[in-house]
């Protein structure tokens, strides 16, 4: 079921009335316009959340409802973008499904997220996280700022007073997230923040955290691998983006967790898809997962 006939995939973003979902397209919409792409807004009716009768008899007026969400959505897209960037699309069936599907034409997919936290990691969405794993191209997962006014659905963007955050491991999956994180920061005016998160594994390097002077050959080969991954990252950045300001950090801890804390002032956490950390036979390493799920900032994924 469309709202249009052919949809051109620039940016893409899900779309369901939700607050989660009116800070993505949000987010995805300024992004448009900085980047002059056309902007993609896509919903789906699950069906699996209506009554149990033929759907021949619900269509009618299940797309008369989905063409009122997408138009309120477009809408709302409007006051950022012209008309003529924006197309929508809609359809009875998996969201995560179709937006993956979407994901192969697209530049960049864009959604929402319900909550952060543990407790509330189940509210991500089964959407969210399938859309972060299997998407083609790099996906961004949007959350309203914390301690925003009822109502109000705005999300931190990069920029002068908000970095952009990206960790790295010398993997191949985060020097590709190093080259994403680089290229939004020249975008968007802002500092790159480039961290490098070394993992204690025993009681003595946790004392070396605490106390930052004491440490054993291990712990100290422990930081200056962390520091020379650093370098060369930047090092790779300052050939390339010379203009790009670029701060570097070593962080102690488990690596999600680290980087997550980072989005409390943050304006965007860029994570591969796959670290050195990721578990075999997962599409979403155990970092990227805890940075979507802890992060108050938008995470950026890339594959």
């Amino acid at each position: 079921m469309n709202g249009q006939a052919q949809t051109t995939h620039g940016i893409v973003v899900g779309y369901d009335g939700s607050p989660g979902s009116q800070a993505a397209l949000e987010w995805a919409a300024q992004t448009a316009r900085l980047q002059g792409k056309g902007l993609a807004l896509m919903y789906s009716v699950n069906l699996s959340t209506l009554p149990a009768v033929d759907v021949t008899q619900l269509e009618p007026s299940v797309e008369q409802a989905a063409k009122s969400l997408v138009d309120e959505g477009s809408d709302r897209a409007g006051a950022t973008l012209d008309t003529s960037q924006i197309v929508t699309k809609y359809w009875i069936g998996s969201a995560a499904g179709q937006l993956i599907e979407a994901s192969k034409d697209a530049e960049l997919v864009v959604v929402g997220s319900r909550g952060r936290g543990r407790i509330l990691a189940g509210l991500l969405g089964s959407t969210s996280y399938a859309v972060a794993a299997h998407a083609h191209c790099p996906v961004v997962v949007v959350r309203g700022s914390a301690g925003v006014e009822p109502g109000d659905v705005s999300a931190v963007r990069p920029g002068p007073d908000h970095a952009v955050v990206v960790g790295t491991d010398d993997s191949d999956a985060a020097a590709r997230a190093v080259d994403a994180a680089v290229e939004v920061a020249e975008r968007e005016g802002a500092e790159l923040h480039i961290v490098s998160v070394a993992h204690p594994h025993s009681m003595e390097s946790w004392a070396y955290v605490e106390t930052a002077k004491a440490g054993t050959e291990k712990t100290h080969a422990l930081r200056e691998q962390a520091e020379q991954s650093l370098s060369r990252a930047a090092a790779r950045v300052a050939s390339l983006h010379p203009e790009v300001t670029v701060t570097t950090e070593v962080l102690y801890g488990e690596p999600g967790q680290s980087l997550a804390d980072l989005g409390a002032t943050a304006g965007l956490i860029v994570v591969g898809s796959r670290g050195r950390g990721g578990f075999t036979g997962l599409l979403l390493g155990s970092v990227s997962h805890r940075v979507i799920h802890d992060a108050a900032c938008p995470v950026m994924v890339v594959r």
